[in-house]
């Protein structure tokens, strides 16, 4: 490694718990989430500019739809948090592209931030943990 090149750091040892202070939602989860955010306190969600961004997509029998973009604020092996001004409706299925993986989500939930963009929950669809943690491992904070 040059002196100039800084050390591989893997995103789950960057991370930290993400526990929503109000309604204590990690509680109810079946995995931890660990957020990408600088600070979660102090900075307001609308305007986080951390976190990594992925394109959002829909699949039917014939043709994918490109739905927008969105910003993954948290991660887990259940699931992602995401920032995103695309609506989605809980029970929604979509896809979730980052550096040419594609994993299919479940909306599960969704709240609003501001006029124009939402804060929503989503868990992954595959059972495949292997498949998951490639995905997980792809999300690297900037």
């Amino acid at each position: 490694m040059s002196e100039t090149e800084q050390p591989f750091t893997p995103v789950m040892d960057q991370a930290v718990p993400v526990v929503d202070k109000n309604t204590e939602e990690q509680e109810l989860r079946k995995h931890a989430r660990l957020s990408l955010r600088n600070d979660d306190a102090a900075s307001d969600l609308a305007l986080a500019c951390d976190g990594v961004t992925v394109k959002l997509s829909k699949k039917s029998w014939w043709k994918t739809s490109q739905l927008g973009i969105a910003n993954i604020k948290d991660f887990g092996l259940g699931g992602i948090g995401i920032v995103t001004s695309t609506p989605l409706e809980v029970g929604q299925e979509i896809n979730v592209e980052l550096n040419g993986l594609e994993m299919a989500v479940e909306i599960a939930r969704t709240r609003p931030i501001n006029s124009k963009l939402n804060f929503v929950g989503a868990r992954w669809l595959s059972t495949d943990n292997k498949a998951i943690v490639a995905m997980i491992s792809q999300i690297k904070p900037a």
